[in-house]
C-alpha cells in the first residue's frame, strides 16, 4: 500500500493571520513528512530500524511543539486572550500523548507509523482550525 495516502499537507485553511505562528505551522507540517521518509509502508508495524528512526522524528517533533506553543502562549498573554487557559489544556494534552507513543514505542509496541502521522496531523489541524483561528481573529482585532 502507498504511504503516500493521506498526507500531511499545510494548506492556505491553516493560516490564522499571525506571520511568525503560520510559519511555524507550516514548519511543523513538512517535519511530519520525515515519517513517510523513514517508514516505506506506514501500514506495517514498524521494525527496530525505522522504530528507532520514528522516535527520533516524534523528539524532535515534540520539541518544536514545545516552542511553538510557548511563542503561541506568549502571543496569547500579550493581549490577554480568554482562551488561554484551554490553549494550554490542549497543549499539555498533546505533549502528554506524543509522550505516551514513544513510550509505547520504546516498549516495543507494534503500532504503525500511520497511527502516528494520522494522530498528530488529525490533532494539529483540527487543533488550528478550531483553537487557533479563533485566536487568530481575536489578535487582529487588537492589532486594530
Amino acid at each position: 500500500m502507498s504511504s503516500k495516502l493521506n498526507l500531511a499537507e499545510y494548506t492556505k485553511e491553516y493560516v490564522i493571520g499571525i506571520e511568525e505562528l503560520d510559519e511555524q505551522h507550516q514548519s511543523f507540517f513538512e517535519m511530519l513528512t520525515k515519517i513517510d521518509a523513514v517508514a516505506p509502508d506506514l501500514y506495517r508495524p514498524m521494525d527496530e530500524d525505522e522504530a528507532d528512526d520514528i522516535l527520533d522524528i516524534l523528539g524532535e517533533l515534540r520539541d518544536y511543539a514545545l516552542h511553538h506553543f510557548g511563542t503561541e502562549e506568549g502571543y496569547m498573554q500579550e493581549v490577554k486572550y480568554p482562551g488561554l487557559k484551554a490553549q494550554k489544556a490542549a497543549h499539555n494534552k498533546f505533549i502528554t500523548d506524543v509522550i505516551r507513543m514513544e513510550a509505547e514505542i520504546m516498549n516495543g509496541s507494534s503500532m504503525p507509523p500511520i497511527k502516528i502521522r494520522n494522530f498528530i496531523t488529525e490533532w494539529y489541524g483540527e487543533h488550528i482550525l478550531t483553537m487557533d483561528k479563533p485566536f487568530g481573529t481575536f489578535y487582529s482585532k487588537t492589532e486594530d
